[in-house]
């Protein structure tokens, strides 16, 4: 399934939620919101938002230690995952901080 941005956009907030619905699985929570999805648009999707969350707690963890400030992380973030919306560079940046300091 091509997706557009948004819904990009949209599978990474899925991906990302915390709270009650956190203990569904994501490929039923995705299945809820993009109907024609397949197994292997899941697959995909998950190793993507993998993929961001993995390199934005490698820049969270450099801004921990001094060694990159806030707003070139963000800006790290913003160029090597051009698709992710302003929104969505933010939560990702606030959930890696939120690891880097709790591991």
């Amino acid at each position: 399934m091509e997706l557009t941005n948004e819904q990009f956009n949209k599978v990474l907030e899925i991906f990302q939620e915390f709270g009650p619905r956190r203990r569904i699985p994501v490929h039923e929570r995705w299945a809820e919101s993009f109907r024609g999805a397949s197994v292997e648009d899941f697959q995909a999707w998950e190793s993507a938002c993998r993929d961001i969350e993995v390199f934005a707690l490698r820049v969270a963890v450099q801004v921990r230690d001094n060694l990159v400030d806030k707003d070139t992380a963000i800006r790290q973030i913003s160029e090597r995952f051009p698709r992710l919306s302003s929104s969505s560079i933010a939560r990702t940046y606030s959930q890696a901080m939120y690891f880097s300091l709790n591991e």
